[in-house]
């Protein structure tokens, strides 16, 4: 099977994305399978309500929620070694196809209406689910460049809460209308799974990622390895933790919102529907707006911000006393949560070896599962054992996700405060990089530009995705307030007051480059005093490697701003101070062995 190309999101846009029609075609799918899930969900969830004053009632509208969840315990080890060993893109189409099935079966339950047989069928769906999960969120990687996979993952979120929300309002006003006509239900959920059916046939083709793994009959081995796997990579165990810690929070709020509702807002029925989909809906914008925020880029920084964000808005939903301040809150928390969760699963996906991302995705799906059930455990042990109101719950889960965002923020410093200088400088400047391409996307090298200006090395940190470690003058290393930040972008400080220290950091730069990184460095060695660019200095002849790149850059606009040493007074140069227009000009790479001329005329070429 030949493999068409991944798809970057060109323009930095959805609406690039959403041109692609075989990722539409995916969209879609997807979408009609969450759709329908919660939608018999639902249907299954209000028979056992009407049972509940029969013998038993109670006790199957309790495990409706539990046989959801099984399958992805038991069964997510299988789902991640199909999407492993064989096309995702197959695989996807052959579990939509199984819908159909499973929907003729649901045919036959509705219409004998015994409960047994609906959980069967429930069961029977989210099996179907499982072993969907893995592939779809493989599939995303080797289809979307990285350029666009924060923005597809936002897509992605968004389509799936509004197909729950939809589902499950859908579901609410199909059985009041046709409870007595089974027929005609089932119907509508065959219908709406031939479809999902029908448009997976749409979607890009994709060849098996070539894993020689064996079958293993062990549904936990798979489960196991990943594990292991995640513990080697501290990053993608992170993401792993933190999508975890998403669900566990999501599924304790929506089972909270039930009892906040009576307890504390007093809300009618319908009233509480609204706070649960204004959450949902919250999520989906959230995602949107981490797409948006995480651009072309693995923004895993806007994680703890989105967290910590989500925690306090969490905390202001346990303290409102209003239903129409629940319903503020519940929006912001959804859409925090969404800028919480969107970075972590594109960091995971791209970040999964191509081929155990099934495994990986499986071990994922089987942490979320585990902290849904958790969130359960956590309710019962908390409101139904020692009888804490759902109010003070929800509060303290904002704290706790609050203090869990600081945590997070301090494993990962130098992707947050990365994440944090590239909205600042967004905020203030109007940075526009012309020829990133000249900087390859794996592999070390040295990024030498000419210095006009205090903000240079964020400006020059920022122009491509790749983490870059900057050799600062050891002076302005060592002031208090910035030496903090400096260790977490992992700073190379260049001590020159004596020769032994400047060798020693000049081998330290040069090793990081040997090593598969970025070094950036400026060979003026000083900031320009009067705006023209300064001889190069020999230094970084020492740092660049004969046969790695060395990318020449250029700065401008910078001149005359008060970071700048011709500064001025704030307002008198107000239009240099707020959003000036600064231009980053990459060039072709020189090899490593170019001398301090050769590289001052790269640069000068690129100011013309």
């Amino acid at each position: 099977m030949s493999q068409e190309p991944r798809s970057p999101a060109q323009g930095g846009s959805y609406l690039s994305l959403l041109a692609n029609g075989r990722f539409e075609a995916f969209l879609w799918t997807q979408f009609l399978g969450a759709f329908n899930d919660n939608l018999y969900k639902m249907i299954v969830s209000l028979v056992a309500v009407r049972a509940a004053s029969e013998a038993g009632g109670g006790k199957y509208l309790a495990l409706t929620g539990a046989v959801f969840v099984l399958p992805f315990l038991l069964f997510a080890g299988y789902a991640g070694q199909l999407a492993d060993r064989y096309s995702k893109s197959r695989v996807l189409q052959i579990t939509k196809s199984l819908e159909i099935v499973t929907m003729l079966v649901g045919i036959g339950a509705l219409v004998a209406g015994r409960m047994e047989l609906l959980l069967v069928v429930l069961f029977l769906l989210a099996t179907q689910a499982n072993f969907f999960s893995p592939a779809k969120y493989g599939f995303l990687p080797e289809t979307i460049d990285e350029s666009g996979i924060s923005r597809a993952n936002g897509l992605l979120e968004l389509t799936t809460f509004v197909a729950i929300v939809i589902g499950t309002s859908f579901g609410t006003f199909l059985y009041s209308t046709w409870k007595d006509a089974p027929v005609l239900m089932g119907g509508t959920l065959l219908g709406i799974a031939v479809i999902g059916s029908v448009t997976s046939l749409f979607i890009q083709k994709v060849p098996p990622s070539g894993s020689t793994e064996p079958f293993h009959l062990n549904p936990f081995h798979e489960i196991v390895e990943g594990a292991k796997e995640l513990a080697k990579d501290r990053m993608q165990g992170l993401s792993v933790i933190g999508i975890s810690w998403f669900w566990f929070i999501g599924a304790l709020l929506q089972m909270a919102l039930l009892l906040l509702g009576k307890e504390g807002l007093h809300a009618t029925d319908n009233e509480i529907g609204f706070l649960v989909t204004a959450l949902a809906l919250g999520i989906g914008v959230g995602s949107l707006a981490a797409g948006t925020l995480c651009g072309s880029r693995l923004e895993v920084g806007l994680a703890p911000v989105g967290g910590l964000l989500m925690g306090i808005t969490t905390l202001g939903l346990g303290l409102s006393t209003a239903h129409e301040t629940a319903l503020v809150c519940l929006l912001l928390v959804g859409i925090t949560g969404g800028m919480f969760v969107v970075p972590l699963n594109a960091w995971l996906q791209e970040k999964a070896g191509v081929q155990e991302k099934g495994r990986i995705m499986a071990t994922n799906n089987f942490a979320n599962m585990v902290g849904v059930i958790l969130a359960s455990g956590c309710l019962w042990l908390f409101h139904d054992l020692f009888g804490i109101k759902a109010a003070w719950i929800i509060a303290g889960t904002g704290v706790v996700m609050a203090v869990s965002s600081v945590f997070i923020a301090a494993e990962i410093p130098l992707f947050t405060v990365r994440f944090i200088l590239r909205v600042l400088s967004g905020i203030f400047f109007d940075v526009k990089v012309e020829g990133l391409d000249h900087i390859a996307k794996t592999g070390g090298g040295l990024l030498a530009a000419n210095h006009i200006s205090y903000a240079d090395s964020v400006f020059v940190g920022l122009c491509t995705p790749r983490v870059v470690r900057f050799v600062i003058w050891k002076p302005i290393y060592d002031i208090p307030v910035a030496k903090r930040v400096f260790d977490w972008l992992q700073a190379i400080p260049i001590d020159a007051s004596s020769p032994k220290p400047t060798i020693r950091a000049l081998r330290e730069a040069r090793s990081v480059i040997e090593s598969g990184q970025l070094v950036a460095m400026f060979p003026e060695g000083s900031i320009t005093r009067d705006g023209a660019m300064q001889k190069f200095e020999r230094g970084f002849e020492r740092m660049a490697v004969p046969g790695l790149p060395i990318y020449p850059i250029h700065l401008d606009g910078m001149w005359g701003h008060p970071l700048s040493c011709k500064g001025g007074a704030l307002m008198k140069s107000w239009e240099k101070v707020w959003r000036p227009r600064i231009r980053v000009r990459i060039g072709p790479p020189l090899d490593g062995s170019a001398t301090p001329e050769d590289l001052r005329a790269a640069v000068e070429r690129l100011a013309s």
